[in-house]
């Protein structure tokens, strides 16, 4: 045991994306690109195992990996020989499948993916000055506090008395009659 799928896929000359499909098309794999399993016939030829991160909660992350044996490319050869188009009824090509899984990645309107939500600037922007505010708090009561509120008093006060100033009326504006 010990090859990824890049190191075998790198026997047949294609990617790891591109080998995970070619591995699905002749039986080996089941399921979806970055949801992929073993099939009975995988088994024979891979170990998957689980990781984890070591958190809980919010920050736990979890992903399986699979390691092939030295015999996997001797039998997918000898099974591409056999069956050239792969097991599949469609008949897919390896291109097809990873043209349509990044079309669903791209196009994808879920706006969340293994690892959370996604968040636009937008929201990043909010989100900064939400932060910014809470630390910001303990500096700017003081300020608040001691200069703009008596300031606004003193502008408040000036209005008000020229509101008073303003109507009582003048002796200089009557008219004699």
């Amino acid at each position: 045991m010990g090859k990824s799928a890049r190191v075998l896929g790198s026997e047949f000359r294609r990617t790891a994306r591109e080998m995970n499909v070619l591995l699905k098309d002749y039986g080996y794999l089941y399921g979806s690109p970055g949801a992929y399993g073993l099939t009975e016939k995988g088994q024979q030829y891979a170990e998957e195992q689980f990781h984890d991160n070591g958190y809980g909660g919010f920050a736990y992350r979890g992903w399986e990996t699979r390691t092939w044996d030295d015999e996997t490319a001797a039998a997918l050869t000898a099974d591409m020989e056999a069956n050239p188009r792969g097991l599949q009824t469609q008949g897919s090509l390896a291109e097809e499948d990873v043209r349509e899984y990044k079309t669903d990645v791209a196009t994808s309107d879920a706006g969340q993916d293994d690892y959370g939500p996604r968040f636009g600037w937008r929201e990043l922007a909010i989100a900064g000055a939400v932060v910014g505010a809470i630390f910001a708090a303990p500096y700017v009561k003081p300020v608040w506090s001691n200069k703009v509120k008596p300031a606004a008093r003193k502008v408040r006060a000036r209005f008000a008395k020229r509101k008073l100033d303003g109507a009582q009326p003048s002796d200089a504006t009557e008219d004699p009659e």
